[in-house]
């Protein structure tokens, strides 16, 4: 019968716990960020979207997602509302992370099942970048033809600057993206790196002989000098 478990690897059990805690931290912080600025806004009003929800500026005078959306009805913008996307992203990084230590233990088709999480980890900020697109070029193609601004189609930037008419905005990522990479980066390079730091340092402990050893080879030298 194939063995299922077996004695983890350090290489990749230490990388699979450093990713997994990266990637915790992505829960509690914000992922992309805009800041939209109007005729009646001159300071700007933000919008930063976490994993699971939008939520506005903390330090701003207005309701940013409020106002944001009051803006948006003015030119016929549907309303920036949660997506069912967003319900799903916590339980993706508890089963991505999850998954990245259980792998630990498994013997049963380790590489292959190494790769899937490998791609999992891949998986998040790719799917963030393409979700986040698909929905920005969504409310920018059904416009409410019979607004009080009728701006036509457009579809703003995931990175960079987005004018239209007198509005313009600034996009970009944030620090919870960012790190979605960095965990993704860990458990990709960090146990091959972890490998070859052991197989260097084995090669030098067989190169260098125990120092008892070194002393007793000496000494007869000694005694012929004496």
């Amino acid at each position: 019968m194939t063995r299922l478990v077996g004695k983890p690897e350090a290489a990749w059990l230490i990388a699979a716990v450093i990713a997994a805690g990266i990637l915790a931290a992505t829960v509690f912080l914000p992922l992309w960020r805009m800041e939209l600025v109007a005729p009646q806004y001159p300071e700007g009003l933000v919008m930063y979207a976490y994993g699971d929800r939008f939520e506005g500026d903390s330090g701003s005078y207005y309701d940013d997602i409020r106002e944001i959306n009051g803006l948006n009805h003015y030119i016929g913008m549907k309303p920036i509302e949660p997506v069912t996307e967003m319900d799903l992203f916590i339980p993706g990084v508890i089963a991505t992370l999850a998954a990245g230590i259980a792998v630990s233990f498994i013997v049963w088709k380790r590489r292959w099942l190494r790769a899937v999480t490998i791609a999992g980890f891949w998986s998040l900020p790719v799917f963030f970048i393409a979700d986040l697109q698909y929905w920005l070029y969504n409310y920018g193609h059904t416009m409410d033809p019979h607004a009080a601004l009728n701006t036509g189609d457009f579809t703003p930037r995931v990175i960079g600057s987005t004018k239209v008419w007198n509005f313009h905005s600034e996009n970009g990522f944030e620090l919870g993206f960012y790190l979605m990479v960095l965990a993704a980066l860990t458990i990709t390079l960090l146990p091959p790196a972890i490998r070859w730091a052991q197989v260097r340092l084995g090669q030098r402990g067989r190169a260098e002989p125990p120092l008892g050893r070194a002393a007793g080879a000496r000494q007869p030298t000694a005694g012929r000098t004496a």
